[in-house]
């Protein structure tokens, strides 16, 4: 049972920060010359703005990627959502990207779930795909992405974020430490995976309510949070499914969760099996002992 767990992972932000910096170095300073949307609804903006226009940057915020383009004040805006991808081919037909990893990493693209193909000036293919069809691709000014980031909080690894200001956010939070820490109005980038592994680094059982935490208590897991998540993106994100030794798209962090997809494991610390129960609609894993 608990591989079905591992399959729902979705894109968290170590997984997005992965795509964009797999992509920079690939994209940079070529062109889109032809965008084909195969699903309407995952397109946003108008297609001619970003034709022939120079990308010279891919970028993150939360978990939103942005693809910038040098002339007319234009982006590219992508949620990748609970099942989306990205994935570049080159014109020696290696792939480089990521996203929840399913069969469309090995296959033939385009793919039954492949929503938009662009086609860049050298050739090379960036094929946007999404199984559930929950993503977008939105290409707008740069006010109109000014207008979506600020929808969130700061992201937790960002320099500028500090413990006292993430005290701030949570110590009047009623909700449970682990759904408040999850909501991207407040803190922007801690998805499930990291959310159960930053509470099991921290010491703190994940139902407590938030208001509950000392600022001592507070303090470490902000700390345990910015560790894991920082983890997860040195080792290139999660990737959680049978599609482990894709070179250009997986990761190696589900090698070293903590607790994450662990249940009935003995924890890593203390031994004791690691318990796993529903918030919010998703899998939490903690371990009764050590999580107080």
């Amino acid at each position: 049972m608990i591989g079905v767990y591992y399959l729902l992972q979705m894109p968290e932000l170590p997984e997005v920060e992965t795509i964009v910096k797999r992509l920079l170095s690939k994209i940079k300073d070529k062109s889109i010359i032809a965008i084909e949307v195969l699903r309407e609804k995952s397109w946003q903006g108008e297609i001619p703005l970003v034709l022939n226009n120079e990308i010279v940057d891919v970028s993150r915020r939360a978990k939103l990627a942005i693809i910038r383009f040098k002339a007319n004040n234009r982006q590219l805006l992508i949620h990748l959502k609970m099942t989306g991808q990205l994935i570049y081919v080159g014109t020696d037909k290696k792939r480089v990207g990521g996203g929840h990893p399913t069969a469309d990493w090995v296959t033939a693209l385009p793919s039954k779930h492949t929503r938009i193909i662009f086609t860049l000036s050298d050739n090379a293919k960036l094929f946007f795909n999404d199984m559930r069809a929950f993503g977008w691709v939105r290409a707008i000014d740069q006010n109109q992405l000014d207008k979506e980031i600020n929808k969130y909080g700061p992201d937790i690894i960002d320099p500028k974020f500090s413990a006292p200001a993430f005290f701030n956010l949570i110590k009047k939070k009623s909700s449970s430490i682990k759904q408040t820490i999850m909501d991207s109005h407040l803190v922007a980038g801690v998805g499930n995976i990291y959310a159960c592994d930053g509470l099991h680094l921290a010491g703190l059982l994940p139902t407590r309510p938030a208001k509950s935490l000392t600022k001592a208590e507070s303090d470490k897991l902000f700390l345990a949070l910015k560790e894991v998540v920082n983890l997860g993106i040195k080792l290139g994100g999660a990737t959680i499914s049978d599609y482990v030794d894709v070179n250009g798209l997986a990761g190696g962090y589900q090698r070293v969760c903590r607790v994450y997809g662990k249940q009935e494991e003995a924890c890593g610390v203390c031994k004791t099996k690691i318990k796993r129960i529903k918030q919010g609609g998703r899998s939490t894993f903690f371990c009764p002992s050590c999580q107080k």
